[in-house]
């Protein structure tokens, strides 16, 4: 899967909690353009511009530009929201299977749905925190007993 500049602008952007159009007016340019940059419409922008970006979004210029290092573990500086388009494709294939999709749609409504029952909004964080730890401790769980039974 390619990944292209604009999604990894994009990604951090949104990351670091920037609206489109309050990180253009910080960088100099128009919505329109940092828009159609990051939708891949425009590319190759002056250096002055990509340098105010990647100043402002602390993006790593060889990250950005596919510049693999070998010093450093890479997964260390991908932003969480482009490990989610990195994923994007193989989570797709999973919910290609309606069984899956089906399942995967009745978790996400009943961890919603907790929201109305749980009025709190610190302990419906709390709440949302135990289901992912215990999904990590499912995991771990399954996995090992995947490299016990030997695949």
């Amino acid at each position: 899967m390619e990944i292209k500049v604009g999604e990894l602008i994009k990604a951090r952007r949104e990351e670091k909690n920037y609206s489109l159009v309050n990180f253009a007016k910080t960088i100099g340019i128009t919505p329109g353009y940092l828009s159609q940059l990051e939708n891949g419409h425009k590319t190759n922008p002056k250096l002055e511009i990509l340098l105010s970006i990647i100043k402002e979004l602390e993006i790593d210029l060889d990250m950005l530009l596919g510049i693999e290092s070998t010093n450093e573990n890479l997964n260390l500086k991908i932003p969480s929201l482009l490990k989610l388009i990195i994923a994007k494709e193989r989570n797709y294939k999973v919910l290609e299977d309606t069984e899956i999709l089906k399942k995967m749609c009745s978790i996400i409504d009943k961890s919603l749905e907790c929201k109305y029952l749980i009025e709190n909004k610190e302990l419906y964080e709390l709440f949302l925190e135990d289901i992912y730890i215990q999904i990590e401790t499912i995991l771990k769980r399954y996995m090992a007993f995947q490299i016990v039974k030997g695949g």
